[in-house]
């Protein structure tokens, strides 16, 4: 370039300058002039401390443009946070405000990226701006001043907000597709859930510390046992066992600590498919209608395997197989109390929640307990499908305890020829049980006896005259003599209930329970849920198909192995008139009454009145046993329109004036004339709810029991 060249330039720089300076006026002057800092993250902070220099240079860079130091606003609280939201940035939101109230004539940054890498907020602020008369001073390189009032500097400025926009989209972009490519490789690194750690080569080995290991290989074991979380948790808390963590950040990142086992952290562990020795990458993955910028972590979601970025089998050793780790997530789902699945083995006396089938609907029966006022509490398995989604009548329902009976006994019937089997396999388990237990208490023994030596070591190497740091040594070593002795202490107290081994004595036990399997069923130390999980070993399912309302229910039993077994279940029924053979019994009834033959008088509290057909001896028809204004309690309650029952509650609570005949049935006699006749219907259309309120709300005196109320 020559030098005319070069001088037509300065001149043409400097005249831009001086047109970029005549958009400032006095009335600018009059107000603030904020400079705004920021840096992305608090690593560019301290590795990139250059940038955050210039950008606090600008102050001199706004006495260059006449204002005075003190009237220069420095805003620097977003150091260290993302400009890709508005969310969070106190800063940002500090400039908004301070423009919308008109004390700021100038915003210098140096670049637009600084200021929102956000085309929502740069736009809100350019809007707040325009309004305001706030001028923008980006300076990355140039001497760049912009009215966002005028059109060309407005479309230059929404220009460069939408490149820093850009800009930032293909940096995730970018990565994001590194991240991916790695992780198809197995390559990509990340943190490792409990008992895995990184070697130096980059590849996932085993944590080295063997008391790790075994907690988790008994976890395992124990969920394949008992077959639900809250039973592991409740068996891990029982023993006070607890997960080795390594440390994955901070001053002691990569340290053993030892922790309580919690519900969520057991099921990450029992959902990696890492333990299964599968490399797997994407399990959760981001949802945007979810996601809530100030909580950078949430927003993610578990997707299904099929939707995984990477599933690489076998690349890491294992502390399961990929079979019993499927095994585990079929067992969690069907833990799950929903419709679709059994659910878990939960509390109550149904031995079959969750496995009868509706043979009609295809649905579940559910399980309806009723009132039992201390005893035995009755239930039923109701299709109550139709009734919820449809208004309908139930389309059947089964007593509870015959069903449970019904297929009680065919599960031991099938069950006897395995009983040898059973035994050898309940004294095997109860062994390893015990022997996984013992191991974890020697390795705890051997962790607790290293840190007592470590802390003694530390202890005899510092110097007699430092007394300062001898006494803190010391408190240590004591400290770790006494958690070693009362590990000792509880060490002693695990042994004395469970020896090692099985004695003589406990495997011919074992053997005999085990023998008799119904005598097992039946004993006092097996629960509902024992009896429950040993049905879900071997019955897959139970259909069942009542025969209208008689008392026939046609039973169909799955085993796990695919094979059926089909019956007929005697349920019982409310009215002899449902029996399948009700019409040949009233037939065979009317053939030995013409014959000359006389009822039997029912047992107490059941008339033959309940069997449908009649008082054959017509004896409740003579009105001799009756006094003035006395009535039957049939005959009463018809006058009250109400059902006997409700009359019988009456005449036992007091509220009407009755008594039972001399001889014969001993039945009820109600005295009633018009008077009490017409109170008695009066106390039945009374306000039940607001008698319950009273009697509740009132103020108790010592005299308020009383065997009923009186209307």
């Amino acid at each position: 370039m020559t030098s005319t060249a070069r001088s037509r330039s300065a001149h043409a720089d400097r005249d831009a300058s001086l047109g970029q300076r005549t958009k400032i006026t006095s009335w600018h002057h009059e107000r603030l002039a904020a400079v705004y800092v920021r840096q992305s993250t608090a690593q560019q902070v301290l590795l990139h401390p250059e940038s955050t220099r210039l950008q606090y240079g600008l102050v001199s860079r706004a006495e260059a443009y006449g204002w005075a130091r003190e009237r220069i606003l420095v805003i620097d609280d977003d150091v260290g946070k993302s400009g890709a939201t508005a969310v969070g940035r106190t800063g940002f939101e500090r400039l908004v405000t301070e423009v919308s109230l008109s004390p700021v004539g100038l915003i210098l940054g140096l670049e637009m990226a600084r200021l929102a890498r956000s085309n929502l907020d740069w736009h809100r602020l350019l809007d707040v701006c325009a309004l305001f008369g706030t001028l923008i001073a980006d300076l990355d390189g140039l001497d760049g001043l912009y009215d966002p009032a005028l059109y060309n500097d407005r479309l230059l400025l929404g220009l460069k907000g939408t490149m820093s926009e850009a800009e930032l989209h293909l940096l995730k972009q970018r990565l994001y597709q590194g991240c991916l490519s790695k992780a198809r490789r197995g390559a990509l690194t990340f943190a490792l859930p409990s008992g895995y750690v990184w070697d130096a080569d980059g590849a996932i080995q085993f944590d080295p510390d063997e008391q790790v290991q075994a907690v988790l290989r008994l976890l395992f074991a124990q969920f394949e046992e008992l077959g639900t979380l809250g039973g592991l948790l409740r068996f891990l808390a029982r023993h006070d066992i607890r997960l080795g963590v390594r440390v994955r950040e901070g001053p002691g990142k990569g340290q053993l600590v030892w922790r309580r086992p919690n519900r969520a952290t057991l099921q990450n562990l029992l959902n990696h498919p890492l333990y299964a020795g599968a490399y797997v990458y994407g399990r959760r993955q981001m949802d945007r209608r979810r996601y809530r910028p100030e909580h950078p972590q949430s927003g993610r979601v578990v997707m299904a395997p099929s939707e995984w970025h990477a599933l690489l089998p076998d690349r890491c050793p294992a502390y399961l197989s990929w079979e019993q780790y499927e095994r585990n997530q079929a067992r969690l789902a069907a833990n799950q109390a929903r419709a679709s699945s059994v659910g878990a083995v939960r509390q109550g006396a149904a031995l079959l929640a969750g496995l009868v089938i509706c043979v009609r609907c295809g649905t579940q029966l559910g399980v309806h307990y009723q009132r039992s006022h201390g005893r035995p509490s009755p239930f039923t398995y109701d299709c109550v499908a139709r009734r919820n989604h449809y208004g309908e009548a139930l389309c059947q329902h089964v007593p509870g305890p015959a069903l449970d009976a019904f297929v009680a006994q065919h599960v031991l019937t099938a069950l006897a020829p395995a009983a040898l089997e059973l035994s050898l396999a309940a004294a095997e388990q109860v062994e390893q049980d015990r022997a996984s237990l013992t191991q974890l208490w020697e390795q705890r023994r051997e962790r607790a006896t290293y840190e007592t030596e470590r802390a003694a070591r530390q202890y005899q190497v510092v110097e007699p005259e430092n007394r300062l740091g001898a006494r803190t040594l010391e408190r240590a070593w004591e400290k770790t003599l006494q958690a070693q002795q009362e590990l000792e202490e509880e060490y002693h107290r695990f042994l004395q209930p469970q020896p090692h081994v099985l004695t003589a004595e406990e495997r011919a036990a074992i053997r005999q329970l085990a023998a008799d399997i119904p005598a097992l069923w039946r004993a006092s130390t097996t629960t509902d849920a024992d009896r429950k999980e040993l049905i879900r070993h071997v019955v897959e399912r139970v259909e069942v198909q009542a025969q209208g309302t008689s008392e026939q229910v046609r039973v169909r039993i799955t085993w796990a192995g695919g094979g059926q077994t089909e019956g007929v279940l005697v349920r019982p029924i409310a009215r002899y008139r449902e029996r399948t053979d009700y019409a040949p019994m009233c037939a065979r009834v009317q053939e030995l009454t013409g014959a000359g033959w006389v009822l039997f008088r029912s047992p107490p509290r059941v008339p033959t009145l309940q069997l449908g057909l009649g008082n054959t001896r017509r004896r409740g028809s003579s009105r001799a046993a009756l006094g003035p204004d006395e009535g039957w309690a049939r005959e009463v309650a018809g006058k009250l329109d109400l059902s006997p029952s409700s009359l019988l509650d009456w005449i036992e609570r007091g509220v009407v004036r009755a008594r039972k005949e001399n001889g014969g049935w001993r039945r009820w006699i109600v005295w009633a004339d018009a008077a009490e006749l017409e109170r008695l219907r009066a106390y039945r259309r009374r306000d039940i709810a607001a008698e319950h309120r009273r009697r509740w709300t009132a103020v108790y005196t010592g005299n308020d029991r009383q065997k009923g109320s009186t209307p």
